[in-house]
């Protein structure tokens, strides 16, 4: 019976605590969040965008793998 009092009273102080919601959270649209990510390949060093002949020439150099994705 000791246990289950325990239980519940662990229980009962853990209740309260707060809990993260999503509405906290700035909802974006998803042409902001394509845009956003846009944004961010540009910038990155990891991704060549818009970009065929340095991809294959790079691609060459490193004898790695090319990735193209048409959208």
């Amino acid at each position: 019976m000791t246990r289950t009092l325990a239980l519940c009273l662990l229980l009962a102080a853990t209740w309260p605590l707060p809990v993260p919601t999503l509405r906290a959270q700035e909802k974006k649209d998803r042409d902001t969040l394509v845009r956003d990510d846009l944004k961010e390949m540009r910038d990155s060093d990891l991704w060549i965008y818009n970009d065929v002949d340095k991809g294959f020439e790079l691609a060459r150099k490193t004898s790695k793998p090319l990735l193209i994705v048409f959208r």
